[in-house]
């Protein structure tokens, strides 16, 4: 195989049809080698087929010394096909079909549908996951940045991260065909910049907050329960903002002169904030739940994701409440 500091020039190719003819080749080896020159990259063609680089790199390099000559060439810094490899792509292509694959080598495509609830999907679980999207090319998934109650009742998520209430004893018994295993806790209060608010002039009774913008947290849920909450709203005569979007929520009170609940950790993550104390005091944590159907338990690609998981909240475990 030639380097990218080495350029193939010989205007003779070592070509012999016989060797073509007993090519030392099955039907992975096909799969790579067509991957391969359609990715024009090693990297990129082992992460569409979940494979390591460096096998995938061997098993070629074997097969160019079978022919006596490289088949792939790096030219302007991309990979592309020698003049043997594109005689051998089309000798390949006559026994595997003219896609590069044929029957026999196909697989099916492994298909997960996630649903990770904000704030987890962004500030604990992202890293990892987009490592793990990186790494699974060959995956079909569908990802969620939200696990409600009715997606687990009509069973559409395959893995998820969902919140529950310490007090909701029939949570499990409402879900049977799902598997729990807690996390942690994470508890939310309210927040400011510390650009609009120094900690000497904090808002320190509702009326304070009138002369603020309040968010209204992307999902309500957090607020469920909170009597001091629902009296804020109901007094306010401010302005509020309702947004689905976490990370705008987030957004509008490091730079947009609002207060609005945010988790405990945020302080962690932004150092331009201050708890709002003494307004949110019957607010409730929640619960971190790792969900997974019962019968995707011994999964490999769901064993993968939820060690990730859990590896993701042990690096962030001084984030949660407990």
């Amino acid at each position: 195989m030639v380097t990218q500091n080495e350029t193939y020039t010989s205007s003779v190719v070592p070509y012999s049809p016989d060797i073509l003819d007993d090519l030392p080749i099955d039907d992975q080896l096909a799969v790579e080698f067509f991957a391969t020159a359609r990715c024009a990259s090693f990297k990129q063609a082992a992460r569409g087929l979940n494979v390591p680089v460096v096998g995938l790199r061997k098993r070629l390099e074997k097969l160019e010394e079978h022919i006596g000559a490289p088949v792939f060439v790096y030219k302007h810094n991309k990979l592309a096909l020698t003049r043997t490899g594109e005689r051998g792509s089309q000798y390949l292509c006559q026994l595997f079909g003219p896609e590069g694959l044929g029957k026999s080598g196909e697989k099916e495509v492994p298909k997960l549908t996630i649903a990770i609830t904000e704030p987890v999907l962004s500030d604990i679980v992202n890293r990892d996951l987009v490592a793990y999207v990186r790494d699974h090319a060959e995956m079909q998934l569908e990802i969620h940045s939200e696990c409600t109650a009715q997606m687990l009742s009509e069973c559409e998520v395959d893995v998820g991260i969902a919140f529950v209430s310490p007090d909701d004893e029939c949570a499990f018994d409402r879900h049977p065909t799902y598997r729990f295993e807690r996390l942690g806790r994470i508890g939310h209060a309210l927040f400011i910049s510390s650009r609009y608010s120094r900690s000497v002039t904090l808002p320190v009774e509702s009326l304070d907050l009138h002369n603020f913008m309040l968010v209204v947290p992307w999902d309500e849920e957090i607020l469920a329960g909170s009597r001091k909450w629902a009296s804020i709203m109901a007094e306010h005569q401010g302005g509020t903002t309702r947004v689905k979007s976490y990370n705008l929520s987030r957004g509008l009170v490091v730079g947009g002169a609002c207060i609005g609940v945010l988790p405990d950790y945020s302080r962690k993550l932004e150092r331009n904030i201050l708890p709002v104390p003494g307004f949110l005091d019957d607010l409730e944590e929640k619960d971190v739940y790792l969900v997974i159907k019962s019968k995707l338990i011994r999964n490999p690609q769901v064993l993968e994701i939820r060690r990730l998981i859990k590896k993701s909240f042990f690096d962030k475990k001084d984030w949660l409440v407990r």
